[in-house]
């Protein structure tokens, strides 16, 4: 007897995959660790001068930040 089970689909998938941990303020410049993380067309605040931003994905690892 022959399995044909995909042994694959009992992997999940890696929540953290896509995610982005830091980034520098378009306005004020500041570095902006982020520990848990934000995924792109989510929302990041600075936490120095306060602005939101909306994450723009431009490619697999790449993102602008529009302001909100």
């Amino acid at each position: 007897m022959v399995d044909h089970r995909d042994f694959d689909d009992d992997e999940k998938p890696d929540p953290k995959a896509g995610m982005h941990y830091e980034f520098e303020c378009p306005d004020c410049n500041a570095h902006n660790p982020y520990p848990d993380g934000f995924a792109m067309n989510g929302e990041v605040l600075c936490y120095y001068c306060g602005v939101t931003f909306k994450v723009v994905p431009l490619g697999e690892h790449r993102f602008k930040l529009r302001e909100v």
